[in-house]
């Protein structure tokens, strides 16, 4: 399944086109689950894991990612739809 949140081949933070690699937005045992979803996305090296600002050593931008996607999930399914595949609200303020 492709993503929910790309169309193009590209960094979703900053629009790169080269050294992408596919990132599982809610990973480890819902790895899976956002395969299946479409919950993943590209981002470039240096977004995905290869800086201090990289998804995976950035909470904060982690955060976000997952926040987006869920609120794009929920454009066509409910709350506790998602609730139900990954166990978590990650929409901020709800």
């Amino acid at each position: 399944m492709k993503s929910i949140l790309q169309e193009k081949k590209q960094c979703l933070i900053c629009g790169k086109q080269t050294n992408l690699h596919l990132h599982h937005i809610y990973h480890g045992g819902n790895r899976q689950i956002s395969d299946k979803n479409g919950f993943t996305c590209w981002l470039c090296a240096e977004h995905h894991n290869m800086s201090n600002y990289s998804v995976h050593l950035n909470a904060k931008l982690d955060l976000e990612i997952k926040e987006i996607c869920q609120i794009e999930f929920e454009k066509t399914h409910t709350r506790q739809e998602f609730t139900k595949l990954i166990g978590k609200n990650y929409i901020i303020g709800d």
